[in-house]
């Protein structure tokens, strides 16, 4: 009779190794540091056209956010074929390096172009060296749980867009901090979380080769070999990287995902203190819209591993559009609680699957993990030409640039209307 400790067991190991959740830990803190960062930019937006650039109409301050998006996910397209190269150690130790300079340069800007350098060039491609190789190494180690995987990591930048509002009003309330200090205070505490990024962020170990016992010779078949086949010249070869179209689709797809997403990160506090709400709620409404996109990210994700990460993609996709067309609706304290709520949720989940889709996808373009970087920087630079052109487009400066007929959304209730839909169709058309 044999013993239930005599079958054999063939269960895989599991794919979180001490490696693996090491950068599981630096990419939630470097995300935290960059992505959640970045969606505060509504609370600096407000600050800005009422004190340091308060001479300057809204549309020309947000030519720093638009700037910042853009280099966040068009350096990418330059980080990815990086971090095939050079490995991901030096791009993340010089983005760390930059995101706290650049942050600590803010601090004694005066002007506009010293922002535009500052914050919105500097800072932009400093996160993106960041960006694009802690997603990648995530995708190296964790590969049957993906989409839980990436969505914790994002739920770093969502806690980011939780606490950086709210430390950042709070500092800027302060008369004896003031704007200068604030900025350092907060290079301050990226230095720390960014230093945890360096250090614990690994590429996965390489497959440990086989010892030369394990090579057994093969017995010598008393059939004669079959003679060698000449290769067929009517199969495809392999097609290269930048001439894939499954590559490219992909691309493309995120790209019209993108095309709206982070427009309500950055504009629902000015929305609100257009509405005559008071300018604590309205800063709040931020975190609120972060804080239900970190549910939005994670949740998501794990359905995705199990229903397929297009499938859950789309349903979601979709729900965003529907939340966004009632944005203009919020005319209450209440309604515009329940949009940020909603918003923060659903798009959370097209970008934490968004993030695990691009490896993914890549993937399967390619066949093979070697160009994972450059694939990726494609389908991130997607994001970023996009946002800038879609970024500006929102508050009526530079959408000429992308599209024809622009829309000042301050025009007037039927205006914001239209460039809502506009917005949401193209999302929703993914």
């Amino acid at each position: 009779m044999a013993h239930a400790e005599d079958a054999p067991t063939d269960s895989p190991p599991s794919e979180y190794t001490p490696r693996a959740v090491q950068t599981l830990l630096g990419s939630f803190c470097g995300m935290f540091c960059t992505v959640g960062f970045v969606n505060s930019f509504g609370l600096f937006l407000e600050y800005y056209k009422k004190d340091q650039l308060s001479d300057q109409p809204e549309s020309t301050i947000a030519w720093i956010a638009a700037i910042d998006i853009f280099f966040i996910f068009g350096v990418s397209v330059v980080s990815g074929p990086l971090l095939d190269t050079i490995g991901p150690r030096l791009l993340l130790c010089i983005g760390s390096l930059g995101s706290v300079f650049s942050i600590m340069m803010t601090s004694l800007c005066k002007e506009l172009y010293q922002f535009i350098l500052a914050q919105g060039i500097l800072l932009g491609i400093s996160l993106s060296l960041l960006t694009c190789p802690m997603i990648a190494l995530v995708g190296q180690h964790i590969k049957i749980k993906r989409g839980a995987a990436v969505g914790i990591v994002i739920g770093g930048s969502s806690l980011g867009g939780v606490l950086w509002p709210i430390i950042v009003n709070e500092l800027l309330q302060k008369p004896n901090i003031g704007f200068g200090w604030t900025m350092r205070i907060v290079g301050f505490i990226m230095l720390p979380l960014l230093t945890v990024t360096c250090f614990c962020c690994q590429p996965a170990a390489p497959p440990p080769s086989p010892s030369p016992s394990q090579y057994q010779p093969e017995p010598q078949s008393e059939k004669s070999s079959p003679e060698p086949q000449s290769p067929d010249p009517t199969k495809d070869t392999e097609t290269p990287l930048l001439q894939n179209r499954t590559l490219h689709l992909t691309c493309l797809s995120f790209f019209i995902i993108y095309f709206g997403m982070f427009s309500p990160f950055f504009y629902v506090s000015s929305y609100g203190v257009a509405r005559g709400f008071s300018s604590s709620l309205s800063f709040y409404t931020i975190s609120m819209l972060n804080g239900a996109s970190l549910f939005g990210r994670v949740i998501p994700g794990i359905l995705a591993d199990k229903y397929g990460r297009f499938n859950v993609c789309i349903v979601f996709t979709i729900l965003a559009g529907i939340v966004a067309l009632c944005w203009t609706k919020a005319t209450s304290v209440a309604g515009l609680v329940v949009f940020s709520i909603a918003y923060g949720f659903s798009s959370g989940c097209g970008s934490g699957i968004g993030y695990s889709l691009s490896p993914a996808s890549v993937r399967v373009a390619v066949g093979d993990a070697e160009d994972g970087g450059v694939g990726g920087g494609g389908c991130y630079g997607g994001y970023g030409f996009e946002c800038y052109g879609w970024d500006t487009y929102f508050r009526g400066a530079g959408a000429e640039v992308w599209v024809s007929g622009a829309v000042d959304i301050r025009g007037g209730e039927s205006a914001r209307g239209w460039v809502v839909v506009i917005c949401r169709y193209c999302i929703s058309a993914r």
